[in-house]
């Protein structure tokens, strides 16, 4: 008999019973994920996540009394790293768009998408949301150890527990952001560079070809990309692939002037943090979702920095703790 590696469900809300079937056919022949629990409604749902923390979310996106986008919102209020997942018959540009916003791990298409896109979607979803969540584990753990050692000394405690408690205040960025916007339209690039380089925050170049945004690559570090989807020379989506893999930190956002739900689903599995459709109704959104990504890169470096002096501050003071320990021993050894 096969033994299951995760006897946690996942949970599907679907109107359709054969999507559950669907995915209990994938947990029964590839060892997957486990157990499923399959609801038809948001409020169903919504009471089954508050009995139980499911393995994964996997939902469609209408349902009867509200959308999926929305349940994962709620459901991710509830469980931060809960890996979620988009199947669904009635995919559209809007909702695709929404999903790379909100940072859903996948967005299927139930009439395109084979089965197996399904299994690897939902087992690297939990992957990464493991992943993530030890790393939160071991931060918190690593706060809490130091309170252990200095049981008998007051004074350290509460030194440690100010430490442990105090995160490093935001620092502030050095210089201007470096922005490159990347499109085969000449005229879009000047549009977006003369737009932020309004900003006296940015500093921006531009690139008509991936080929010359890679030049530009190799003598300078970018924060944020703007790149077209479809360029003369070579596909958006595989220059932010090539980003990715060079450079971890920076963040990319796609455009096209053909907003498909392929276009978002291709964006969202290779690290664009949002996607803009061409032409732009309105240039102010554009300096809005910039400023939104280049908040969340100041929020991950802060926490980043914070973790690198946590560390520092620890060692430090375990060296101190292993000399008063080794001064308390001598002075025992002695009387």
């Amino acid at each position: 008999m096969r033994v299951r590696r995760n006897t946690v469900p996942v949970l599907v809300v679907d109107p359709d019973p054969r999507t559950a079937r669907l995915i209990q056919e994938v947990t029964l022949t590839s060892a997957g994920p486990g157990e499923t629990v399959a609801v038809t409604t948001m409020a169903e749902a919504l009471a089954a996540l508050r009995r139980q923390r499911p393995a994964a979310v996997v939902t469609e996106l209408v349902l009867p009394d509200g959308d999926g986008l929305s349940l994962i919102g709620q459901a991710r209020d509830l469980y931060r790293h809960l890996p979620a997942v988009v199947l669904t018959a009635e995919p559209t540009a809007q909702t695709a768009a929404r999903a790379v916003r909100q940072r859903v791990d996948d967005y299927l298409n139930k009439h395109t998408d084979p089965v197996s896109m399904l299994h690897g979607a939902l087992r690297e979803a939990m992957r990464v949301h493991a992943h993530e969540a030890e790393v939160k584990r071991l931060i918190s753990e690593m706060a809490g150890l130091n309170d252990s050692f200095v049981e008998a000394m007051e004074r350290l405690e509460r030194q440690n527990q100010e430490l442990a408690d105090r995160l490093t205040p935001p620092a502030q960025q050095e210089g201007a952001w470096q922005i490159l916007v990347v499109d085969d339209e000449p005229h879009t690039v000047a549009v977006l560079e003369a737009l932020l380089r309004s900003q006296a925050q940015y500093e921006v170049d531009g690139a008509n070809s991936a080929a010359e945004a890679r030049a530009l690559f190799a003598r300078k570090r970018y924060d944020v990309v703007l790149t077209d989807k479809n360029l003369g020379d070579d596909s958006g989506v595989e220059l932010i692939r090539e980003v990715q893999a060079a450079h971890p930190g920076t963040k990319v956002l796609l455009m096209t002037g053909f907003a498909t739900v392929e276009s978002a689903a291709d964006a969202m599995r290779y690290g664009a943090v949002a996607y803009l459709r061409k032409p732009f109704a309105d240039l102010q959104e554009v300096l809005d979702r910039i400023e939104e990504v280049v908040g969340r890169i100041t929020r991950e470096r802060d926490e980043s920095r914070y973790l690198h002096g946590f560390r520092q501050r620890n060692a430090a003071f375990l060296a101190r703790y292993r000399l008063i320990k080794t001064k308390l021993m001598t002075v025992q050894e002695g009387r």
